[in-house]
């Protein structure tokens, strides 16, 4: 047998489950410096996957995971997220949910991306870490209980082996969100970092302007509910809807508000008008897109 294949089975034995109770996320936080694929960390994360992978589908209770644990992987100026998907042997899937990304442009170089040796995705809808909880998301992904994780820092259960529902696929790419001025706008500022108009400093802007006329209708980008509608402090006149999966949208220097706090909106519904209101330099509806409180690139058809 070769050396590599004897060592990693010896190793592989060694961290193998014994019991239910220890089922939790480990955060070793292993540096990951290289994507060739001769680099000694990328060679067992990939067997790791493998194996897992194959125990979590084939739902072989009788067997146990290789324990949970992450790699950390600092992105460089000509990676990709597809291109680090294939070296480290993950799934669209397991990358974007374990490190919460909108889309697959979230990504950017010194940005630091976790690498699990096991494909699979945190549940989005139950948080307790009670057996009661651990049983009924188990039942749902139809997956034996004692495969799944449950994150003490994240506070979610990772599932082993399954990927992401429908729903959240359509947000990661960018199928959810429509252009809220109807194609009426054009982009005066992207998403990233700029001179701020007023200071000339460099800064983060956490949204797209589209420049527009005054009065010009402002429509959901999604279907949602409104959290606020009303004035606070730079947004000037603004409106936040709150979408499913921990997504919400802003629109900010509105001229007119014409939905209410607590009002059920659809996708492309009449919700304002085009102003420059609070801190701007000329009429534009300023568009954010968050998800759990956290600044993403707004992603529509149109704009990338």
């Amino acid at each position: 047998m070769p050396s590599f294949k004897r060592h990693f089975l010896v190793w592989l034995s060694a961290l193998i489950l014994v019991s239910l109770n220890e089922v939790h996320a480990v955060y070793d936080r292993l540096p990951l410096k290289s994507l060739e694929y001769s680099d000694t960390k990328i060679i067992r994360v990939r067997e790791e996957i493998k194996y897992n992978l194959q125990i979590s589908v084939s739902n072989l209770d009788q067997k146990d995971l290789v324990h949970l644990r992450f790699l950390v992987y600092k992105v460089g100026p000509k990676d990709t997220f597809f291109k680090i998907m294939a070296r480290t042997g993950m799934d669209l899937d397991t990358l974007s949910s374990v490190n919460e990304l909108a889309s697959p442009q979230d990504i950017y170089p010194g940005m630091e991306l976790l690498i699990p040796n096991m494909r699979g995705v945190y549940d989005s809808e139950e948080h307790s870490p009670d057996e009661s909880t651990r049983k009924k998301v188990a039942a749902r992904f139809r997956i034996s209980p004692k495969f799944l994780y449950y994150d003490d820092l994240r506070k979610s259960w990772f599932v082993p082996g399954r990927g992401l529902p429908k729903e959240e696929k359509n947000f990661f790419y960018g199928l959810v969100f429509s252009d809220p001025l109807a194609d009426e706008g054009r982009i005066s500022s992207k998403f990233g970092r700029r001179k701020d108009p007023f200071t000339k400093k460099d800064t983060f802007h956490g949204g797209i302007d589209l420049a527009a006329e005054e009065g010009t209708p402002v429509y959901a980008s999604a279907e949602g509910e409104v959290s606020f509608s009303g004035t606070r402090g730079g947004y000037g006149s603004l409106i936040v809807l709150k979408h499913g999966l921990g997504y919400e949208t802003k629109y900010g220097h509105l001229s007119k508000l014409l939905v209410a706090p607590g009002s059920k909106v659809k996708k492309g519904q009449l919700i304002g008008e085009v102003g420059m209101t609070g801190r701007a330099t000329g009429f534009h509806l300023h568009f954010e897109v968050l998800r759990n409180s956290l600044r993403q690139r707004p992603i529509f058809k149109g704009h990338v």
